[in-house]
């Protein structure tokens, strides 16, 4: 029973190594021009060890992406708690999303494979409704503060904003790695494309009624 824990640690221990020495390579190139063999040398194992751990590139990078949303996550699993107003929980929220972008920046949209990536994808949907939950608690702290709209319908509201996020993430993944060229001749900047969104969702539940009592 020991020695087989030890193994699982050891195996764990080298997927985590494969993972870290993969993100670094993927921010230096990219993912389309990251390769297999690349991943391998930079960690010291063949390609055919490499394998053993992770079926493919697309494998490794969901992983890594999941550990982005984790941290993402745990940057902002404390506001409902925190003796904060509303907007500035959602100025958290932002610089957390602006961060989580910054890790993520270089890591393609995989077209997901339903048999090997079943988990993966239901620990990103678990992660995102927690996400929601998050919006929604802190829409709701606001229109009790009588900071937001009152008869703002949190639900759609907080679907909105996560899928607002949601949306730029895959826009500045899918282009960078598509049409890397895009990003410097658009000035395609993806800090000021977040805070212009939420400057923009911000103003439109905003209680502009003063005088409300």
């Amino acid at each position: 029973m020991a020695g087989s824990k030890i193994k699982t640690r050891e195996i764990e221990l080298k997927k985590q190594i494969i993972l870290e020495e993969a993100a670094k390579l993927i921010d230096k190139v990219g993912f389309r021009n990251a390769k297999m063999e690349d991943i391998a040398h930079n960690v010291g194992f063949s390609k055919a060890s490499l394998y053993s751990y992770f079926k493919d590139k697309e494998e490794i990078a969901m992983n890594i992406a999941g550990q982005h949303l984790q941290k993402f996550y745990n940057k902002i699993s404390g506001l409902p708690e925190m003796d904060l107003s509303a907007k500035d929980k959602l100025e958290l929220m932002r610089n957390a999303y602006i961060e989580f972008i910054k890790r993520s920046k270089n890591l393609m949209i995989i077209k997901p494979n339903y048999q090997i990536k079943e988990k993966s994808r239901l620990e990103f949907i678990e992660l995102k409704l927690k996400t929601f939950n998050i919006l929604k608690n802190i829409l709701t702290q606001g229109i009790k503060e009588k900071l937001f709209n009152k008869d703002l319908n949190t639900n759609f509201a907080a679907n909105l904003l996560e899928a607002m996020f949601t949306g730029i993430v895959f826009i500045n993944s899918m282009i960078i790695n598509i049409k890397p060229d895009f990003m410097q001749a658009k000035n395609f900047n993806m800090e000021e494309m977040i805070s212009f969104a939420m400057e923009f969702f911000y103003l439109g539940i905003t209680n502009t009624n003063t005088g409300e009592k």
